[in-house]
């Protein structure tokens, strides 16, 4: 199973999607947006390659991968296979402009 390192980014963004769900939708659609996360996180520590290549950030050296965890939020990822380490980068709004990903990473 893979190792999974969370950025700091990805910690604040996760954060802020759960003080906007908590606010709009209640605490039970919160819960479930964190067990969605957590299921999200279990298969890419099985399967690292599961997440789409994500074609906003395609001219980057290192290849990121994404994977909707419930719309509209997508989780960005990049693996890397000599160490077997999952590095979440990001948990992406995707209403907001694309171009802005770029600026995220």
């Amino acid at each position: 199973m893979a190792k999974i390192i969370i950025a700091i980014k990805a910690k604040n963004s996760f954060k802020s999607f759960v003080e906007y769900s908590c606010q709009l939708f209640g605490r039970k659609a919160l819960l479930r947006f964190r067990e969605k996360v957590t299921h999200k996180i279990n298969q890419l520590q099985k399967y690292p390659l599961t997440g789409s290549p994500e074609p906003l950030l395609s001219n980057y050296t290192i290849q990121f991968r994404s994977c909707v965890v419930q719309k509209p939020v997508k989780m960005v990822y990049h693996y890397v296979e000599e160490t077997d380490t999952i590095y979440i980068d990001n948990f992406w709004d995707m209403r907001r402009n694309p171009d802005a990903l770029k600026g995220d990473i």
